[in-house]
């Protein structure tokens, strides 16, 4: 784990047992996902993104629940990071309610969203091999919305 704290804003380190991980606080779902996603792109290397954030790419999730939808997009974009060394630096997010026979209310969580980054060919500090379910909340905790993520390292 870094010696010096995660410079994003509500985004703190998570101590665990010989993995890495994220405690999130956000007012509002969007801003938690955009916090999770520069949280995790800080762990992996520890500094910001090379480059000017030029390369946009999109992408549309839909998960029976909210901890599932956070765990499928980290996964996406730590898949995209390690397969072609996109880093995030910004990202637009949308929740989008999709119809679904399985979730209460027909309504299964989901995300549309555009990420800005670039590719960096830069050092990493660590690799992230997957998202885990152990830990893995996010919820309404009063005002503001909660999440917890461990990496497997």
């Amino acid at each position: 784990m870094p010696d010096q704290d995660i410079p994003v804003a509500g985004v703190s380190a998570l101590e665990h047992t010989a993995d890495v991980g994220l405690e999130i606080v956000a007012k509002d779902l969007p801003q938690l996902f955009t916090r999770a996603a520069l949280g995790a792109m800080w762990l992996v290397l520890e500094r910001d993104g090379e480059g000017e954030g030029t390369e946009v790419r999109s992408v549309a999730l839909s998960e029976p629940d909210l901890p599932a939808l956070l765990r499928s997009w980290l996964q996406t974009l730590l898949f995209w990071q390690e397969t072609a060394g996109f880093v995030v630096s910004e990202a637009s997010v949308a929740p989008t309610p999709e119809p679904s026979g399985s979730a209460p209310g027909g309504q299964a969580p989901g995300l549309r969203a555009q990420v800005k980054g670039c590719i960096d060919e830069g050092p990493r500090v660590r690799e992230i091999k997957g998202v885990t379910y152990h830990g893995l909340a996010l919820e309404r905790r009063g005002g503001e919305w909660f999440g917890r993520v461990i990496f497997d390292v």
